[in-house]
């Protein structure tokens, strides 16, 4: 998850042993989505076991290559000029859960599994504009682009109370890659 640490203090308890006793901010944000996912596990133990797990959940916005070509040249000039500055281009928009095997996208109420990416398929990740995901779509951030069975996505991700959309942050591009 993603929390801030505040204060870390140490206590001896005689001559070697030490208790350690962190205290932790977490977002109301990513409190909301804890409380989505975790069903009946109480919250701090649905933490923990997500910071073992290297659980990373984003926002997400992704439209996929197949579906970049479909679209009129209308609905293009249409992007370039109306588009949010907040949102670029996609077809597709809720949450990704990036864990250790696979990367999980969700719908807005992170009810239904929409698709699920093997890590392992994954043969090609790349950060940046090209011939179809032109800048105008989006001129904040480049896309994060991977390829997986032969199928292209262009992904947007953001940390739960950020305001932009990015594609080429290390965090992601770490979860993903491992």
């Amino acid at each position: 998850m993603f929390m801030a640490i505040k204060s870390i203090s140490y206590k001896s308890y005689g001559k070697n042993l030490v208790k350690e006793n962190a205290s932790v901010s977490v977002d109301k944000n990513i409190l909301n989505i804890v409380d989505i996912f975790r069903g009946e596990t109480p919250r701090m133990k649905f933490i923990n076991d997500s910071l073992k797990r290297g659980l990373g959940l984003f926002e997400a916005v992704w439209i996929f290559k197949s579906e970049l070509l479909e679209l009129s040249l209308h609905k293009k000039v249409m992007a370039r000029v109306g588009r949010s500055s907040i949102r670029p281009l996609h077809k597709h928009s809720g949450f990704v859960e990036i864990t250790q095997e696979s990367i999980e996208f969700y719908n807005k109420k992170l009810d239904t599994l929409i698709m699920r990416v093997e890590k392992k398929s994954i043969s090609k990740i790349t950060i940046g504009y090209d011939k179809l995901f032109k800048r105008e779509f989006y001129p904040y951030s480049p896309p994060l682009r991977f390829v997986f069975n032969g199928k292209t996505v262009y992904l947007f991700l953001r940390l739960p109370g950020e305001k932009k959309f990015k594609g080429d942050d290390k965090l992601f591009i770490g979860l993903i890659s491992d």
